[in-house]
């Protein structure tokens, strides 16, 4: 019987759309953060990541686990 790799999935593959704005605001609502410090911390990351890891989906991998570290490191600095 043959493993099936089912496909890398991103919690945040929105933003590599054109819905990327949309997708950030609804974020910002949810951690009570502004648009433009999601949108620039997500990029910032990703920036970050782009060259130190081979594979698009090790780098997708490390991006999303940097940016909801950032996610919720905001959220527990609001709650504390």
């Amino acid at each position: 019987m043959a493993k099936h790799k089912q496909k890398y999935k991103s919690p945040y593959e929105s933003f590599e759309t054109n819905q990327r704005f949309e997708f950030a605001s609804e974020l910002a609502k949810q951690y009570h953060m502004d648009v433009s410090e999601i949108l620039m911390a997500y990029m910032k990351i990703t920036a970050s990541v782009a060259n130190n890891f081979s594979g698009k989906i090790k780098q997708q991998q490390e991006i999303d686990q940097r940016f909801t570290a950032f996610l919720n490191d905001a959220q527990e600095m609001r709650n504390s």
